[in-house]
């Protein structure tokens, strides 16, 4: 065997070593539980060329994974990480403006957002406030009004008004639906049943608004599935929704409106200049 040889094989066997001796202080670290991280949340497990990876590291590290991981793959998933920050590091990457703005913008966010759930956590919404809040926009507050309709959808202009000119002739809206809508409601002629203005596409909730009850549109209307015939059956004022039904909304309008107000106090008090 060569010098050379032994040198190799020297060098490969020491890497080895090496390797093995990693792998086998990994294996060896105390196996901890999430119970354990008030203990001795502090605790270095384990260093990286000085960069120490402690144990509360480790436990929020576990937290966020999606999937239950054991903590010595995640120790080991944390040295594969912070050997590439080193190396990239070492290699300049701090001197990419993109990273650096792109890193700044993601811990601006991750802040902001961390600030607005202690906001949230620390605001209290009281049964008051939740009723105050359903009478103000549904008991209270403006009626909505509900249509009921019918149509008769076709694929040209053409063809829609040769029907408004049959329906002026005096020919019946719900068998013409039937036999010439090509929507899925023609076989029930045409009857949509009662909705609400944001329920239906903006030019047809229009056209529908403009109608009186027992109307049909002399004018067709053209959405993305067609052209329209539109006949209004009636109309009615929407009675509110249960309470408990929209108690989560009401909670969630009450906190955003509560962030609202606290952004807005910040800014009022905010020295913020515009630069030409």
């Amino acid at each position: 065997m060569t010098t050379q040889t032994i040198s190799q094989t020297s060098s490969i066997t020491i890497k080895s070593m090496k390797r093995h001796l990693s792998l086998s202080l990994i294996l060896l670290l105390p196996v901890f539980s999430i119970a354990d991280e008030t203990s001795n949340e502090n605790k270095t497990l384990v260093t990286v060329n000085g960069v120490a990876i402690t144990q509360q590291e480790v436990v929020h590290f576990m937290a966020q994974k999606q999937q239950p991981t054991p903590p010595r793959n995640a120790i080991q998933e944390m040295i594969n990480v912070e050997l590439l920050v080193q190396d990239a590091r070492n290699q300049g990457i701090m001197q990419d403006q993109q990273l650096l703005m792109e890193i700044k913008r993601n811990e601006s966010a991750l802040i902001a957002s961390q600030h607005l759930q202690n906001i949230l956590q620390q605001l209290e919404i009281t049964e008051q406030q939740l009723q105050e809040r359903y009478q103000q926009e549904y008991a209270e507050g403006d009626k909505k009004t509900e249509y009921n309709a019918s149509h008769i959808l076709v694929e040209t202009e053409q063809q829609a008004r040769a029907i408004i000119e049959q329906l002026d002739q005096g020919e019946g809206f719900s068998e013409l639906a039937k036999s010439e809508s090509i929507g899925p409601s023609g076989k029930n002629g045409g009857a949509l049943g009662w909705f609400n203005p944001g329920d239906m596409v903006a030019a047809f909730s229009e056209a529908a608004q403009k109608l009186e009850p027992g109307q049909y549109s002399k004018q067709p209307t053209q959405t993305q599935f067609g052209w329209h015939v539109i006949l209004l059956n009636d109309t009615r004022i929407a009675e509110p929704p249960a309470f408990e039904s929209v108690r989560q909304q009401l909670r969630t309008a009450i906190a955003a409106e509560h962030i609202s107000n606290h952004i807005e106090s910040l800014q009022d008090k905010a020295d913020i200049k515009f630069q030409e």
